[in-house]
């Protein structure tokens, strides 16, 4: 297996919609190296924004602490309720969308679209009433791993006032499945959300997340929070171990439902990617994890509970071992904690302590 056909892999991982899937041939092409492949500097967005013919939509990139303000032409809803955009993937990182309605009044406020309302999970269907009757939303998209995404979005109309106290309709827009997304959470006018100069999103902190491994040199680790909706995934880069640790910067929130993947440099064709176990059956949070314990185990979870810390080392074992393969037995990879961490669902099988996938995993308490 050829390093070059490797760093294929997170491309499909990413981009794939249907699986977002990790490795669906062979586990060789699963990961990609920061040095061959660096994530897609563009995305390419597609929004299909139903029940506005000729409104009209400008993408918006307003970060608290950054003077500089970003905003894309203004596009015209088709026939077909699509507008596409081609995008720098960072400005996707805190990105808002305004949407004016040919038949809105002067309200004031220009509407931005709910990306996200006050108590719906991520992923989660957003229906009219259940917008309309939320007092609280977020207008700023976490962004985008992939390098095209489809957003969908539907618009109602509520009543309301003009400035000088005329009846008026007011566009109710919002995300038809909750998307992950940045702070400020404001309050709502009847579902509705707004902003007359810029809607500055803020960035979240940071978690400093490094992994030791001290007999894994030449591995790639990877990090990603995965979601059901290609849109709500976040992952970063895969690093090669170096000096026996590798260290990635996570948003603090998405540190809860975090994954990590194991590609080692001796792996034949498995069939799935090498996910660390962060728990196995039986074990509780600080239980020690030795080799000999971890091959007897049957089931565990990839799925780390998180943490609010600013900075985290987790020791980490990978250890050569020998599996199915996908034709024949070959060598694969065991990846697990020293000491067992808060964990999240789904438990899954592991053949003698080894856990692989083939899909992107989206956690779940």
């Amino acid at each position: 297996m050829t390093r070059q056909r490797r760093a294929r892999g997170i491309a499909a991982l990413l981009t794939t919609m249907a699986a977002v899937a990790l490795a669906t041939t062979a586990q060789g092409d699963a990961h990609a190296t920061t040095t061959e492949r660096s994530a897609p500097a563009k995305v390419s967005i597609t929004l299909h924004i139903a029940g506005c013919d000729h409104c009209s939509v400008r993408l918006q990139h307003a970060v608290d602490g950054r003077l500089t303000v970003w905003s894309s032409k203004q596009k015209k809803v088709g026939a077909d309720h699509v507008v596409r955009y081609s995008v720098r993937r960072s400005l996707t990182r805190g990105m808002s969308f305004l949407l004016r309605a040919p038949w809105e009044g002067n309200t004031g406020p220009v509407p931005n679209i709910v990306t996200r309302y006050a108590g719906h999970a991520v992923d989660s269907f957003v229906g009219r009433d259940g917008a309309r009757q939320a007092d609280r939303a977020e207008g700023c998209w976490a962004g985008a791993s992939t390098d095209a995404v489809r957003l969908s979005f539907r618009v109602a109309r509520v009543r309301g006032k003009t400035l000088d106290g005329k009846p008026t309709h007011i566009p109710l827009a919002y995300a038809t499945h909750t998307m992950s997304s940045w702070k400020p959470a404001v309050r709502t006018f009847k579902g509705t959300i707004g902003n007359q100069d810029a809607f500055y999103c803020t960035r979240p902190k940071t978690t400093k997340l490094t992994f030791t491994t001290p007999r894994c040199h030449g591995c790639e680790i990877q990090v990603m929070n995965g979601a059901r909706r290609v849109e709500n995934t976040w992952s970063a880069a895969s690093r090669r171990v170096s000096g026996g640790k590798v260290t990635f910067r996570v948003p603090s929130p998405l540190t809860r439902g975090i994954t990590t993947t194991v590609l080692a440099p001796w792996e034949g064709t498995t069939g799935y990617t090498t996910v660390v176990a962060f728990r196995y059956a039986g074990h509780h949070p600080g239980d020690a994890v030795s080799f000999t314990d971890a091959r007897s185990q049957k089931r565990g979870t990839p799925c780390w509970a998180g943490t609010h810390q600013a900075e985290l080392s987790v020791p980490l074992t990978v250890r050569r071992v020998r599996v199915g393969g996908t034709t024949r037995p070959t060598a694969g990879t065991i990846a697990y904690v020293d000491s067992t961490q808060a964990w999240l669902k789904p438990m899954m099988p592991a053949a003698r302590g080894v856990l692989g996938s083939q899909e992107v995993i989206a956690c779940h308490r």
